[in-house]
């Protein structure tokens, strides 16, 4: 090849040592890039075989005519490059647009430099062509990317920036009108602590250390900052470490939720609110129960002053009414309770002779059916647990408006004491029974559903079990189980 080159170059270039000669060839030969030698005349000397592959041209259809690789519309830019070579200029990496014999313009890198006789005058002109097809589809897409993704952090409607050492260095729009800044350009070279609130700093330079030290992303968190006028307003943020500009970074997304936690906090004052009127209701309706007995005996009272039984029914339903105030007390701060051995056959006798009047305003026979081997004791506080039976009783009648019968069973099961009210009331339907002990559910016109939440809280602190069953138009069955006191037995 190299000897074709001096063969048909000679008097373009003169003779060439030997030497010269091995060191083309094997430029030439072992070169990957595509390589053309020219004279100074732009005519086609050499072209090794990676030319002929990348641009479609044989090194026999170019060899003495002039170079066909350049575009018309470079022709001119050319000679003056080629000028600049014959000058002695060397140019490396120059880039630019060439033609391969089938039309097609593709990108190419090239280096450019002489040849020189042996009389140091330059004699050829060496090209080094490049493919950088793809490199160049690389650049486009990744500034396309990059635009793409520039474009959505300027619209995005959270607040995006970018700090390296606590001082900022990119800050979208919304970032700039969050902090209460006019522009961008306001903000940047300013430190990110001088917008964090004083109760935020800490956690924020923990979170900064994570990421600049481990190298780990950081979640969601709530912190507090200050705008540029002195208003507080909270944030939510997460931060990642990025490169940014060729060096370590952090990349912070920062969302205003100042409106939502006003939200939140007027809904909790709400419920709030709410409980504290379910509450007053609740205890309404657990003292209405007491109240209704001491009207009763009152009304009896004005029929016959003389007995004396019925003013000793009243004040121990007041007692009652005393218990039921200091019973919703302890739901929101529990009191040590004063726990005896209970005998539940006297409890269930005091609850029906206080049930009575109400009984037969209502047409109800209360029916009592004690199994004489169910004398043992339990151990708890009376006047909790003859809340939860008349609570049970009331319940009953109520259910009862029609008349009808209420048994009341007492009976020893193993361990534990049975306590079972029957009555023939209208039902609760399975739907309503999956809510029963809910608070402030009640199947009942008039009630709340809180003295059931009461009862069943005060069995469970008895370490006892309520349960319940139920069939529309049949009636509801209540069981209630006490863990018996074992030197009773």
């Amino acid at each position: 090849m190299s000897k074709r080159l001096i063969n048909y170059g000679q008097g373009q270039m003169g003779e060439q040592p030997e030497d010269n000669t091995e060191k083309l060839k094997s430029f030439m030969e072992n070169n990957p890039d595509a390589i053309s030698i020219v004279d100074l005349e732009g005519k086609t000397l050499q072209v090794n075989a990676a030319f002929e592959e990348f641009f479609g041209w044989t090194n026999e259809e170019l060899i003495g005519m002039p170079f066909p690789i350049i575009p018309e519309f470079l022709k001119e830019s050319v000679n003056e490059l080629h000028d600049q070579i014959k000058a002695g200029v060397q140019k490396k990496g120059f880039e630019t647009v060439r033609l391969k014999k089938n039309g097609q313009l593709i990108d190419v890198s090239i280096s450019l430099f002489n040849i020189r006789d042996n009389e140091n005058e330059p004699c050829a002109l060496v090209f080094v062509y490049r493919d950088i097809t793809n490199q160049k589809l690389a650049e486009a897409a990744l500034k396309e990317s990059e635009q793409r993704y520039r474009s959505i952090v300027e619209m995005s409607p959270e607040a995006i920036f970018v700090h390296r050492n606590g001082i900022i260095e990119y800050m979208n729009p919304m970032g700039a009108k969050m902090l209460g800044m006019d522009s961008v350009e306001d903000i940047i070279g300013k430190s990110v602590f001088q917008f964090v609130h004083l109760d935020s700093r800490e956690s924020v330079q923990k979170r900064i250390d994570i990421m600049r030290d481990d190298h780990q992303a950081v979640g969601l968190l709530e912190q507090k900052f200050i705008r540029l006028d002195g208003q507080v307003f909270y944030g939510e943020t997460l931060g990642l470490p990025i490169i940014y500009k060729g060096q370590p970074a952090i990349q912070v997304f920062c969302r205003d939720i100042t409106e939502r936690k006003k939200t939140e906090e007027l809904l909790c004052k709400s419920n709030m609110l709410s409980a504290v009127g379910q509450m007053a209701a609740g205890i309404a309706h657990e003292i209405r129960n007491p109240l209704t007995t001491v009207k009763g005996f009152l009304q009896l009272l004005r029929e016959d002053p003389e007995q004396k039984d019925y003013l000793e029914m009243m004040v121990s339903e007041v007692e009652k009414i005393e218990t039921l105030a200091n019973e919703f007390l302890s739901l929101a701060e529990p009191e040590a309770k004063v726990c005896e051995f209970i005998q539940l056959n006297d409890i269930l006798d005091s609850v029906i002779t206080l049930a009575e009047f109400q009984a037969i305003l209502n047409d109800v026979e209360i029916i009592k059916e004690y199994n004489p081997d169910s004398a043992a004791s339990v151990f708890g506080e009376p006047n909790q647990l003859k809340q939860v039976f008349t609570n049970v009783v009331n319940n009953a009648i109520e259910a009862m408006p029609n008349g009808g019968k209420l048994h009341i069973q007492l009976n020893h099961e193993g361990d534990s004491a049975m306590i079972r009210f029957i009555d023939q009331g209208c039902g609760i339907s399975n739907e309503r029974m999956k809510h029963l002990g809910q608070p402030f559910y009640s199947t009942s016109e008039k009630g709340t559903g809180f003295g059931l939440t009461v009862s069943t809280k005060i069995i469970h602190e008895h370490n006892g079990e309520i349960h319940f069953s139920s069939e529309v138009g049949e009636g509801t069955i209540v069981d209630i189980s006490l863990p018996i006191n074992e030197s009773s037995q």
